[in-house]
């Protein structure tokens, strides 16, 4: 037999694509996957970005319309595995690291909101870590991602694809499939994001993000030991969402 699976992630919280995670939502109810794979960013937290050195009432204001959005998200996706991102890790480093005491108990207690809203939804959740922040159904790794190269679906799929495996990864936004140089052979898949291109103004001066586009990966697994798997891109083609 095989197991089933969506895998989808960057939708960066209020900036996220409303009309990419409605698409996502009908695929899931049509396709019903065993696993749904939330790949991380799905908050931005861009106001944590370097600490919050603007106005902290400005500040408090993107925090809550992000959060509220990103929830809101997760709430109509429902993941089952919760892979934190690098966005989704500022919560956890400004929570060490802030100056600010006020700034550091409003990130610990974002970050117990997070954790336990995620463990109430029964969800398996992996921290931002390039070791154990690594989910793995049959031959199939699933990764936020800790490269932003070139190479960077390449390399991933080399490190960690189990042999004749693959690696699904989020971070990159771009939509790409490679095969790696690996003993056994080995694949990697970057799904593209749910974010609002537009709105990441943040890129708007890096040539990289004409690569960026909006989708999902989906696939089967087999539960067969050392059995194979398929896995499909789920994008928009002139005007249209293709996911068969």
């Amino acid at each position: 037999g095989f197991q089933t699976f969506v895998a989808f992630g960057d939708a960066h919280g209020d900036m996220a694509s409303k009309e990419a995670i409605v698409a996502l939502e009908k695929h899931i109810k049509d396709f019903k996957p065993d696993h749904r794979i939330c790949l991380g960013d799905m908050f931005d937290f861009r106001a944590l970005r370097k600490g919050i050195g603007r106005e902290e009432s400005d500040a408090y204001s993107d925090l809550v319309t992000d959060t509220t959005a990103a929830y809101g998200w997760l709430e109509r996706l429902k993941p089952t595995v919760f892979l934190n991102g690098n966005h989704e890790y500022r919560l956890y480093r400004v929570a060490e690291e802030a100056a600010n005491g006020i700034v550091r108990q409003y990130a610990a207690e974002g970050i117990e909101k997070l954790e336990t809203y995620l463990r109430k939804m029964g969800c398996k959740v992996y921290p931002y870590h390039y070791q154990q922040g690594v989910h793995t159904i049959g031959k199939v790794a699933f990764i936020h991602g800790y490269s932003a190269s070139q190479a960077a679906v390449k390399q991933s799929a080399e490190v960690y694809s189990p042999p004749g495996g693959a690696t699904v990864m989020g971070h990159l936004h771009r939509i790409e499939a490679v095969h790696a140089v690996r003993h056994g052979g080995a694949q990697g898949y970057s799904g593209g994001c749910l974010a609002s291109i537009p709105a990441l103004t943040y890129a708007s001066l890096r040539h990289a993000t004409m690569r960026w586009a909006n989708g999902w990966l989906y696939g089967l697994i087999s539960t067969r030991k050392g059995g194979g798997f398929k896995i499909w891109q789920a994008e928009k083609v002139d005007g249209v969402w293709i996911h068969p």
